[in-house]
């Protein structure tokens, strides 16, 4: 019962994660942009990595370029298959991709930057010491975030002894890793209302119906058999058609009530508003300083630190219950191998 217990709380912290994982896309490139390419003191003035004047206007572009590309995922996903708009989704995949390479170089940036020209740890004492690894603006938050995204995953893979997905694979995860975001849970959320298990071949189009044909006596030309009908059939099929054509016109009642498939699209609906604004709440009241007429105390840099520093021990902790449950499974099975062999 402890374990279910666990569980549930797990999961829970992992759905809060991925519902707003849309926003903390959208604040984490953002303000790793904004923290190394804008010149300021905390990067001694100077701009990464196009220069102090050309930076701060790439990385504009790239913030609009990139919020008109997540509006374009809504309308290609509410209005479209995607066997009908391939060429779209590759083109979106790869600007993802380019902008999460982009954001990786200027994380790593700005990993370099802190352990050799940012704020140090304080050794005058041990409280010192602790304070400042765990403070927001120190390196140990780096080094945290760090060891739960690539430490724990490498440590897993030697363990289980199938590491090498880590040097093939995680490369090309990293640069698609947005893009399971923006793209595939925006049209997840989009089509919330298609409970079915799919089309299964029925999006194509049914055979027509075809005549029975057989070759002529010379077997060159090719006829049409047709079956003989008795009189009286024959007279009986003309007497319904000419009674149908006389029967006077009836326009059918349509039925106002709502219909399953309604109730479906129209909790989709609501769930797709309520997803997009409630990210989009996250993402202006981080962000802007207008919230502090509303009560917020802290200023808009201040609460942008206190959300990552909140975002990375989150990941942190949920990636650290996936490597206990890693080891737990190792740890099990190894003793179950153990038993059996004797």
């Amino acid at each position: 019962m402890f374990f279910l217990h666990l569980q549930l709380i797990y999961n829970i912290a992992q759905q809060i994660l991925t519902w707003f994982a849309l926003a903390s896309y959208w604040l984490t490139t953002t303000v790793i942009m904004d923290l190394v390419g804008t010149p300021s003191s905390s990067n001694n003035q100077h701009a990464f990595p196009f220069g102090n004047d050309a930076t701060p206007i790439i990385n504009t572009i790239i913030k609009y370029i990139y919020l008109a590309f997540v509006l374009l995922q809504f309308i290609l996903a509410l209005g479209n298959r995607p066997k009908g708009s391939k060429f779209t989704y590759i083109v979106s995949f790869c600007w993802f991709g380019l902008v999460q390479l982009y954001v990786t170089v200027d994380s790593l940036y700005l990993v370099v930057h802190a352990f050799t020209g940012g704020p140090g740890f304080n050794t005058d004492s041990t409280d010192d010491f602790v304070k400042s690894f765990f403070s927001s603006t120190g390196p140990g938050i780096i080094i945290i975030a760090l060891a739960a995204t690539f430490g724990l995953y490498f440590v897993a893979s030697f363990m289980y002894l199938d590491p090498w997905h880590m040097f093939t694979s995680f490369p090309q995860y990293l640069l698609i890793m947005s893009s399971y975001i923006n793209i595939l849970n925006v049209y997840a959320f989009s089509n919330w209302h298609d409970v079915s298990w799919g089309t299964k071949g029925a999006d194509k189009a049914d055979a027509l119906p075809s005549a029975k044909t057989e070759k002529a006596q010379d077997g060159k030309a090719t006829v049409i058999e047709e079956v003989d009908l008795a009189q009286a059939d024959i007279d009986s099929q003309f007497e319904t058609t000419v009674k149908r054509a006389l029967t006077p016109y009836v326009a059918p009642k349509e039925k106002e009530s709502k219909t399953l498939e309604d109730s479906y699209k129209s909790f989709r609906t609501r769930l797709v508003v309520f997803w997009i604004f409630s990210n989009a709440l996250l993402a202006v009241a981080i962000t802007s300083d207008n919230f502090d007429k509303f009560g917020f105390t802290s200023g808009a840099s201040k609460r942008t630190a206190r959300f990552f520093q909140a975002l990375l021990w989150a990941n942190a902790i949920v990636a650290l219950v996936r490597f206990l449950g890693c080891c737990w499974f190792l740890a099990k099975s190894g003793l179950l191998c153990c038993f059996a062999r004797r």
